[in-house]
């Protein structure tokens, strides 16, 4: 079993509806795809994936750590009497809070 890998330069020309259609079927059948030739800088990739990284550090660590859910692991409670139906909860996805970066430095660019 292998994840499929499309190429994104077949979307220019005459592979264009064949590289729709690959897209389709890869987006249907599995749920996300490698691409390749997507002109995407590699450089600028290792920038992106170095500024997610610090944020994580910097922001998703403290707020985890400083969660009502993480404090509540912690609890001297015995385990039996603990009520997991209120107590266990996943976070899926981050909220959002786009709107707190402000001030980027140039120097991470």
């Amino acid at each position: 079993m292998e994840i499929p890998v499309i190429d994104l330069e077949g979307l220019n020309g005459d592979l264009s509806n064949k590289t729709m259609d690959l897209l389709h079927q890869a987006c249907e059948k599995w749920g996300f795809f490698k691409v390749s030739n997507h002109g995407i800088n590699v450089e600028l990739m290792e920038k992106v994936k170095r500024l997610v990284n610090m944020h994580y550090e910097e922001y998703m660590k403290e707020s985890f750590y400083g969660s009502d859910i993480v404090k509540g692991l912690q609890s001297k409670e015995a385990i039996r009497e603990k009520d997991w139906e209120s107590s266990f909860f996943i976070w899926h996805r981050p909220i959002s809070n786009l709107h707190e970066f402000t001030n980027f430095s140039e120097d991470l660019w």
